[in-house]
C-alpha cells in the first residue's frame, strides 16, 4: 500500500489539469500520468498493491459520470458533471482518505427516445464520444488524487436512465431477456469492447492500462443475472483486459459462486436493520469464500429510521460498523452510499433516497443543515476509519483552497464555487478592489441552499457601489481570499428567505410548521414552511417593497398563496402575481410513493410605499422561498 497518496506526483499533472479545465481534447495526448505504480491484484482473500495489502474505506459517487436523479429530471440536475465538479469530488475523497470510489451505470438511450448528453450508449454498438470524455476526465483525476475506481458498466436495479431494459428493448425483447438473448448479450459485449478498448483523450492511456481502475463491475445490482451469464461475461472481460479485476454485481446475501476463476471480488449491499446484523452477514459471506476471494461492502446506508439509527447514535454505530469491517480478515473495505460534491454554479448537488426522510447525499465535511441524518458525525467517522484501515494516523483536515466567487448583477446576491472541506465562508466587502476590506458575514454555509444564490447582502442600499470577496474556513484555518467581483452598482437589495427557520419573519400564524421530510423529492430544495387555510406570514422591510418572488409547493389542486402588502402593517391590499407552475414526478416506492407536488413560482411588483408583505394560505401549501426586493436601508434606518 502506498502510504503517501495525498501528494503523489502533483507537478507531473499540470498538463492534465489544464486539459481538464478547458474540457478540450488536444491533438497530441498528454503524457501518461504516473500516479499509481501498481495495478490492484488479488492474492487469496486479500487485495494487493504490489507486495502490500490494499484495504480501503470509500464512497459511491454516482454523480461523477451521470446526472443521478430518480424521478424529477430537473433541468438544473440533468447534466453531466464538469471537470471542475469532478475535481471537487476527487479532492473530497482525497481529503477524507477515501481511496476507492464506485460509479453507477453507463446509461443507454432507450429506443424512440431523443439522445441526451448522459446517454453514453446511443444504441447497440453506438457510443457518444462527448459523454466518454467525462469518463476520461474522471480517470485522469483519479490518477492525480490517488483514488481507485470501481466502474459499473450498466444497471439492473435502478436503470431508469437506461440499463438492461433499454438494451433488451432495442431488440424487441423483455428486460429479463437481457441475460439470455444472444443478440442482446452481443450488444452488451459491444459496450464492453468499446469501454475496455478505449484510449483516454486526456492522458493518452488505454483504459485497459490505467492503474486507477480497481475493477470492472458488470453493472449495478445485477441480481437477475444467472450463473451462466456471469461466467460468460467475466471470461469475456478477462479476455479483453487481463490487467484489472472483475467484481461480481449481485448484492443479495447467498452463497457466492466460488468456482468461477474470472470473478475476483464479491460484494453485498446493506440497508435497513441493525448494523450488528450487517457484520454478522459479512462474517458469513467471508466464511463462505473460504479464503479464495476478497469481499467488500459495495454500498451501505446508515439511514436514520428512529430505531436502529437515530440522529444521536448514527455516528457511533457507523464507527462500530467500520471498525468491524476493519477487523474482519477477507473484507477489503466498505463504500458509503452515497456522496456528492460541489455544484459548479454554487452550493452542492443533491439527491435523496426516497425510502427515507430528509436528504441523503452526504457532503464533506458535514453541515448543520443535515443534522437530522447525523452528517457531521458520519463524515468524521468515515475519515477516521479511512486512515485507520490503512494503519495511518488521522491528521487534521487541510485548510481549504480559496473559493471562486461567481458574477453578480446590480443586486448584491451571489454564489461561489465552494472549496472541498470548507465548513463555512466569510464574506468581505470593500469600496475599492484593493480594499479596505470589512467582513460582513461569517461562517456562511453553502449546504443550506440548492441551485440558488447562496448569499444576499441586505446591508447594502441603492446607489452604492461595492466589491466582494470570500474566504473558506474549517477547523484547521481560513483560506486566502477568493477572486474579487465588482464593482456591483447596487440598484436594489433582496431579503431572501429559504425558510430554514423563522428568523427573517416579522410575525406568523401559530399553525405554520417547518416540515422538511422528503422535501428533496420535490425540486431538491431543503426547507419549507407548511401550512393550511388561513395560515399567514408577514415580512417587514426597512424600505418600500419594489417586487416580490415566491416559490411554493402544492400537493393538491385548489390551493394558492395570496399576496398582500401594507404601508403600516394594519391595512393590507391584495396583489395579483404572475404564476408559473411545474408539475413534478412521483417517487417510485417508499413512504412517499404516489405523492406528487406542483411547484409554483410567483412574481409581482408592489405599489409604492408598502413595507409589509403578508403571504396568506388559502389551503394546504408549502412555502419554499421568498425574495423581497427593495432599495435598502434609508439614512434614518442606519
Amino acid at each position: 500500500m502506498n502510504k503517501t497518496p495525498v501528494n503523489r506526483c502533483q507537478a507531473v499533472f499540470a498538463a492534465c489539469v489544464l486539459a481538464l479545465a478547458s474540457s478540450a481534447v488536444s491533438a497530441e495526448p498528454a503524457p501518461p500520468p504516473p500516479g499509481f505504480q501498481h495495478f490492484i491484484t488479488r492474492q487469496g482473500d486479500r487485495l494487493m498493491e504490489g507486495d502490500k495489502e490494499f484495504r480501503f474505506i470509500g464512497a459511491n459517487m454516482p454523480g461523477l459520470v451521470l446526472p443521478y436523479d430518480y424521478t424529477l429530471f430537473l433541468p438544473e440536475r440533468m447534466k453531466l458533471p464538469t471537470p471542475w465538479e469532478q475535481e471537487d469530488g476527487l479532492k473530497t475523497l482525497d481529503q477524507m482518505n477515501l481511496r476507492v470510489v464506485r460509479t453507477w451505470n453507463l446509461p443507454i438511450r432507450a429506443p424512440g427516445k431523443e439522445p441526451e448528453p448522459w446517454h453514453y450508449v446511443l444504441g447497440p454498438g453506438q457510443f457518444n464520444e462527448e459523454s466518454f470524455q467525462v469518463v476520461d476526465s474522471l480517470f485522469a483525476l483519479a490518477n492525480k488524487y490517488g483514488v481507485r475506481v470501481i466502474f459499473d458498466l450498466t444497471a439492473d436495479a435502478g436503470d431508469y436512465l437506461g440499463g438492461i431494459g433499454a438494451y433488451a428493448a432495442h431488440r424487441g425483447k423483455n428486460r429479463h431477456e437481457f441475460y439470455t438473448d444472444p443478440q442482446v448479450k452481443e450488444d452488451y459485449k459491444a459496450t464492453l469492447r468499446y469501454v475496455l478498448g478505449r484510449t483516454n483523450s486526456v492522458t493518452g492511456v488505454p483504459y485497459r492500462d490505467d492503474k486507477a481502475i480497481l475493477a470492472w463491475q458488470f453493472g449495478n445490482e445485477m441480481n437477475g443475472a444467472p450463473p451462466e451469464w456471469i461466467a460468460e461475461m467475466a471470461a469475456y472481460i478477462k479476455g479483453l483486459d487481463g490487467n484489472h479485476l472483475v467484481a461480481d454485481a449481485r448484492h443479495v446475501s447467498g452463497e457466492p459462486l466460488l468456482e468461477d476463476p474470472n470473478i475476483d471480488l464479491y460484494t453485498r449491499h446493506y440497508y435497513g436493520g441493525n448494523p450488528d446484523d450487517w457484520l454478522a452477514d459479512i462474517r458469513r459471506q467471508v466464511g463462505s469464500l473460504k479464503g479464495q476471494r476478497p469481499f467488500f461492502v459495495g454500498e451501505f446506508g446508515p439511514y436514520v429510521d428512529g430505531s436502529n439509527f437515530t440522529p444521536d447514535n448514527v455516528a457511533g454505530r457507523v464507527r462500530q460498523f467500520l471498525d468491524g469491517v476493519r477487523g474482519q480478515r477477507g473484507a477489503a473495505g466498505a463504500l458509503l452510499w452515497s456522496m456528492y460534491f460541489h455544484h459548479g454554479q454554487g452550493g452542492f448537488s443533491w439527491h435523496q433516497v426516497f425510502t427515507y426522510p430528509s436528504v441523503w447525499s452526504y457532503h464533506w465535511p458535514g453541515f448543520p443543515s443535515a443534522d437530522v441524518q447525523g452528517e457531521i458525525g458520519i463524515m468524521s467517522a468515515m475519515r477516521e476509519a479511512a486512515f485507520k484501515i490503512q494503519g495511518l494516523p488521522v491528521p487534521p483536515p487541510p485548510i481549504p483552497d480559496p473559493p471562486e466567487l461567481l458574477a453578480a448583477g446590480n443586486v448584491p446576491m451571489f454564489s461561489w464555487r465552494g472549496s472541498a472541506g470548507a465548513s463555512g465562508y466569510d464574506i468581505e466587502r470593500a469600496p475599492a478592489a484593493d480594499g479596505p476590506w470589512t467582513r460582513i458575514a461569517e461562517n456562511i454555509s453553502d449546504a443550506d441552499v440548492a441551485y440558488r444564490p447562496l448569499f444576499s447582502d441586505t446591508t447594502a442600499r441603492a446607489g452604492e457601489s461595492w466589491f466582494y470577496r470570500a474566504r473558506a474556513g474549517n477547523v484547521s484555518g481560513t483560506s486566502l481570499p477568493s477572486n474579487v467581483i465588482g464593482p456591483l452598482d447596487v440598484k436594489r437589495v433582496c431579503l431572501a428567505d429559504e425558510l430554514q427557520d423563522f428568523s427573517r419573519v416579522h410575525s406568523k400564524s401559530d399553525g405554520l410548521l417547518l416540515r422538511n421530510d422528503f422535501n428533496a423529492l420535490y425540486a431538491e430544495h431543503l426547507f419549507r414552511a407548511q401550512g393550511g387555510a388561513n395560515d399567514w406570514v408577514i415580512y417587514h422591510l426597512p424600505s418600500p417593497i419594489e417586487s416580490v418572488k415566491v416559490v411554493a409547493f402544492y400537493a393538491a389542486e385548489g390551493s394558492e398563496i395570496a399576496f398582500q402588502v401594507s404601508a403600516d402593517g394594519a391595512a393590507f391590499r391584495s396583489l395579483d402575481p404572475a404564476r408559473k407552475e411545474r408539475r413534478l414526478g412521483s417517487p417510485m416506492s417508499g413512504p412517499a410513493r404516489g405523492q406528487r407536488r406542483t411547484m409554483v413560482e410567483y412574481e409581482c411588483a408592489a405599489p409604492p410605499g408598502n413595507r409589509y408583505l403578508r403571504l396568506l394560505w388559502t389551503g394546504p401549501a408549502e412555502l419554499d422561498r421568498v425574495e423581497i426586493y427593495h432599495p435598502g436601508f434609508g439614512q434614518a434606518d442606519r
